[in-house]
């Protein structure tokens, strides 16, 4: 199965976050799966809902609103759950998060290509918020690291706004395309590939390098799988991400590793076509930690 396309959606509180949500749920070009930190002021039409939940609201057009719950790596996982049922992912960065960690886990995860990151940002506030000493810089970051800028409410703003803001965001971010309305040409850039830039606009300065660091994992033919599981368990708290289809001795059929908030699941499981088996891809902040796990595996299962 091909890798589910992520976009992290990011913007300063109020810069009209939720409405832009509330219209890609509608909309019916694609499936979207949107992951959300809690329902809140999320205003779906109730005569789209087809299967509600605590944390899941289906609807009729095959969109799906989901809490994120519990830590970024069971969302994740849960996410990839929803298989070929969805067509993107579009996670909602909280106001004051930084949505670089997000898109330095979806770069890292090989079931997850990640895809443009999109600023929200409402004209008629922007330039007080970037003139803010208190929260300019979290605005003018967010700007800085997106493939794309969403000018919100561009329908009540006036045009010296509009051309205001757009000379302060190209400004900041030439090679951001601006968009002022869910159409055609911002679905293209929805799609459109991240090229990296929120990993160093986004992060600290002392620090431009990726969150995490990813890791394949070669094992032996067929290790015992008591003495697998062991071995990762040892690692579960440096190691935030594991998955991989294992042959282990003894066992018919091939088993599904994966590992993922310090919860590690080994299952017998169908390989898909084309799955290479006794490889593992492990993920984690501390790349000596994948170093680490991959040498006690090679030394106790090879």
């Amino acid at each position: 199965m091909a890798p589910l396309p992520v976009n992290i959606l990011c913007g300063y509180l109020g810069a009209g976050k939720t409405t832009l949500l509330n219209r890609l749920l509608e909309q019916r070009q694609e499936r979207i799966l949107v992951m959300v930190n809690d329902f809140g002021d999320i205003a779906i039409d109730v005569s789209l809902i087809s299967l509600r939940s605590a944390d899941t609201i289906q609807l009729s057009n095959g969109c799906i609103c989901c809490t994120m719950g519990g830590g970024l790596f069971e969302a994740f996982e849960r996410a990839l759950r929803f298989g070929n049922k969805v067509d993107r992912l579009v996670i909602e960065a909280s106001g004051v998060a930084e949505p670089r960690r997000l898109a330095s886990f979806a770069l890292a995860e090989p079931d997850l290509d990640c895809r443009a990151v999109v600023a929200v940002t409402d004209p008629q506030t922007l330039p007080e918020r970037l003139a803010d000493p208190r929260i300019g810089k979290v605005v003018e970051s967010q700007i800085r690291g997106a493939d794309a800028v969403f000018l919100s409410r561009a329908d009540i703003a006036s045009r010296v706004s509009m051309r205001r803001v757009a000379r302060l965001t190209a400004g900041l971010n030439p090679l951001a395309s601006q968009h002022r309305a869910l159409d055609g040409v911002f679905m293209q850039a929805l799609a459109a590939p991240h090229d990296g830039r929120s990993l160093s606009a986004l992060a600290p300065e002392r620090d431009h390098q990726r969150l995490f660091a990813s890791r394949t994992i070669a094992l032996g033919p067929a290790p015992e799988r008591g003495r697998l599981a062991e071995i990762i368990e040892r690692h579960r708290h440096a190691v935030h991400r594991l998955k991989g289809y294992v042959r282990c001795a003894g066992i018919e059929r091939p088993l599904l590793v994966q590992l993922a908030g310090g919860a590690l699941s080994l299952d017998p499981a169908a390989l898909p076509e084309g799955m290479q088996v006794n490889r593992l891809v492990a993920i984690s902040p501390d790349a000596k930690a994948l170093a680490r796990l991959e040498a006690d595996l090679g030394l106790a299962v090879a």
